[in-house]
């Protein structure tokens, strides 16, 4: 894994840009969507459809790499995905069963011992993100000199 790795810098439409997220996830703490964990595992399991051109999306990833490489998370696994690399909506429901009409990014399932525990999207998919890994999601919202100081 690059330590160096950030996810903030790939904000674009440009599909070039955004076909580097799997690259990027794959030199960081995070694994690639789909992966070959299975979500009816044991263990405890994150899975981020994100947008590319939101930069919201992209800094709370940078948030997600920072507290899953810390190593406080043993035994979670967090996968993520270009939610605008789907085929159709319905796409979602089968990877987030039940998780409903997805209005805006990102779109969130976090599962235990191999059990949906809950869904979410936009505001709320950030704050289940952030109870899980012990960080405030509000941090997304700051510029990257105030989050600095």
């Amino acid at each position: 894994m690059d330590e160096a790795v950030t996810f903030r810098d790939l904000s674009s439409r440009d599909p070039q840009v955004a076909g580097a997220l799997a690259a990027r996830a794959g030199r960081s703490a995070l694994s690639w969507f789909p992966d070959r964990a299975e979500t009816n595992g044991t263990g405890r399991r994150l899975i981020l459809g994100v947008a590319v051109w939101s930069m919201y999306d992209l800094k709370l990833l940078d948030l997600v790499n920072d507290a899953v490489a810390s190593g406080s998370h043993p035994g979670l696994q967090v996968a993520v995905f270009n939610i605008d690399e789907l085929a159709s909506p319905t796409e979602l429901q089968r990877i987030f069963p039940g998780i409903g009409e997805v209005l805006q990014s990102p779109a969130v399932g976090y599962w235990e011992a191999g059990q949906l525990k809950e869904t979410a999207t936009g505001f709320h998919a950030r704050q289940l993100i952030g109870r899980v890994l012990g960080f405030d999601p509000n941090l997304v919202l700051e510029s990257p000199t105030a989050a600095a100081g």
